[in-house]
């Protein structure tokens, strides 16, 4: 980190530059304008800094010497105090400290629903069900920048092996419903009557679309009227475990 923009990032960590400028009473717009390089930082803002953080002074504005006055005790009371995560340290005793928040902010995150109806990679999965069996968090920041709506977001559990290996059995996906225009090649969430499951789609002439399995060895592709084919929304993200549950 040869740089203190650079050096700032660290200790804002995943805060929003909101956050952070509010936690020392000072403009947003002048925490972008120190982590983009522009100007010199403020002297009463450096020594908040290393008074709160218990920083290096000399760490700070140039980059040397080590990042706490006492690097043993400090980093975990940095941890301890944080209202966000830090770096991950090893301790005294050489054991990996996993920093948790003590107080996140829940304003930071949206809830997605998990629908109790499961997608086929495969033959098909009837809908049973269309209830939610919970919810989980996603940061806002992230959704901002890769979803249409979090309002239009859905998880769902995934069975069957036609999408493998891209895709596989018990992984979750993300769909975005407000994402429903086809693009060519990109893996969408589709309902056949009272079936549902996610393929690749590709067009075809005269309203035709192409429904394409990744598991092209035993799923073959084969091609459906546009009118026939209701598109849910495109998947945007999966999750898998490695563990049995």
């Amino acid at each position: 980190m040869e740089s203190f923009s650079e050096r700032l990032k660290v200790l804002r960590g995943d805060l929003t530059q909101a956050t952070f400028a509010q936690k020392f009473d000072i403009h947003r717009n002048t925490i972008s304008r120190y982590e983009s390089g522009d100007g010199a930082p403020d002297g009463e803002f450096l020594k908040t800094l290393c008074r709160y953080y218990n920083l290096n002074s000399e760490w700070l504005l140039f980059g040397e010497g080590p990042m706490y006055k006492d690097q043993k005790t400090t980093n975990r009371q940095a941890q301890e105090d944080s209202e966000g995560p830090q770096s991950l340290y090893v301790d005294e005793n050489g054991e990996t400290v996993i920093p948790r928040w003590k107080n996140p902010d829940p304003e930071m995150f949206d809830y997605i629903p998990m629908a109790e109806t499961k997608l086929s990679a495969g033959g098909g999965s009837f809908v049973l069900s269309e209830d939610v069996e919970g919810y989980y968090a996603f940061r806002k920041s992230w959704l901002s920048a890769v979803t249409t709506n979090p309002n239009k977001l859905v998880l769902m559990r995934i069975t069957g092996d036609s999408m493998s290996p891209t895709i596989q059995a018990n992984d979750t996906v993300l769909i975005d419903i407000g994402r429903r225009h086809i693009i060519e090649g990109l893996i969408y969430a589709i309902r056949f009557d009272s079936t549902v499951m996610i393929k690749r789609l590709a067009f075809r002439p005269g309203g035709r679309i192409l429904v394409i399995s990744d598991n092209r060895t035993e799923y073959d592709a084969y091609e459906a009227d546009m009118s026939d084919l209701h598109v849910l929304g495109q998947v945007i993200f999966f999750s898998r475990v490695f563990v049995p549950e």
